[in-house]
């Protein structure tokens, strides 16, 4: 699998410009310069980081360093500490949570932007569960992620940022953020609606996919639940249903492709190895959790209630 992982590398690396950046958009598109390096999805320098760091890609090579400041330059607004498409759904957690991650990712800790964005949205960002919980602030006009529930994928990728800033860099307001992030996941049990737990809470966020964008899936979350070592009973329906995934042969499938990437990855409903080296990973952790620390992981009531 290393060797295959690694051509596909590879021929990410081969696809880039003369100037070491990913398909950018011409200066007469709508969108330039406002989403340089965003647009189009999923080519664009920022989406091709995502999928090398997701294909863990060697941190130290070089050839991301250049399309990484480039991508931090352009997208950072000074004014408010944060990465931003202008005013489009301003501020944009998820967006923020994937700069954190690859910043993280490729530097092995976060840099003077990161950490101003942790503390803006360790002061700003919401977990409103269906109803506005707390007062409105200014930024509930953008309802696109601080509507009456809060976007669940603006939680989970801010997650992932937190989750690959190493614990020795991480402070009290890093930390209270990750903790606000992990309480509102566990609320929703990994992928369920909390009002009616039987319900998934998303559409498709059952299906298993990679590399993991801006929508990712369950096992994304099971993933980083596992990294930040969370040992609970409310992960167990969601457990239950990877393992209910697993083929006869020991592998998963890929089952929703992110398309219009640099390369692919694989194909739908084939077995592939970047879902099955996470779900194995997943599973391996939880399976010896439940055998080491019993008291810290529920069991799951006989009714399935």
């Amino acid at each position: 699998m290393q060797e295959n992982r690694q051509k596909i590398i590879e021929r990410i690396f081969n696809r880039r410009d003369g100037d070491g950046l990913w398909e950018l958009i011409p200066k007469t598109h709508k969108y330039y310069p406002d989403y340089l390096h965003y647009v189009p999805n999923y080519k664009a320098s920022l989406w091709t980081l995502l999928l090398l760091a997701d294909l863990e890609c060697k941190r130290e090579d070089q050839r991301v360093t250049k399309p990484l400041e480039e991508i931090k330059n352009h997208l950072f607004d000074e004014e408010h500490g944060i990465y931003t498409l202008k005013e489009d759904h301003f501020p944009i957690p998820c967006l923020n949570g994937n700069m954190l991650y690859i910043d993280c990712y490729f530097n092995g800790k976060p840099d003077e932007k990161s950490e101003r964005l942790l503390d803006f949205f360790s002061r700003n960002q919401r977990f409103d569960d269906g109803t506005h919980e707390e007062p409105k602030n200014p930024f509930c006009s953008n309802t696109s992620c601080y509507g009456k529930h809060t976007c669940y994928w603006g939680v989970v990728k801010l997650l992932k940022g937190i989750s690959f800033i190493p614990k020795q860099y991480r402070n009290e307001t890093v930390m209270e953020l990750r903790q606000k992030c992990l309480d509102f996941v566990l609320k929703h049990k990994v992928c369920y609606s909390s009002h009616h737990p039987s319900k998934l809470m998303i559409r498709k966020l059952d299906y298993l996919t990679f590399p993991n964008f801006y929508k990712g899936d369950f096992l994304e979350i099971l993933w980083l639940l596992k990294r930040e070592e969370i040992n609970s009973g409310k992960l167990i329906p969601a457990l239950e249903l990877l393992k209910s995934k697993q083929r006869s042969d020991g592998m998963w499938e890929l089952e929703r492709k992110m398309n219009n990437m640099v390369v692919s990855i694989g194909n739908v409903n084939q077995p592939n190895p970047f879902v099955t080296k996470r779900a194995k990973e997943v599973l391996d952790y939880y399976d010896n959790s439940t055998s080491q620390q019993p008291a810290q992981y529920e069991q799951k009531p006989k009714n399935g209630s």
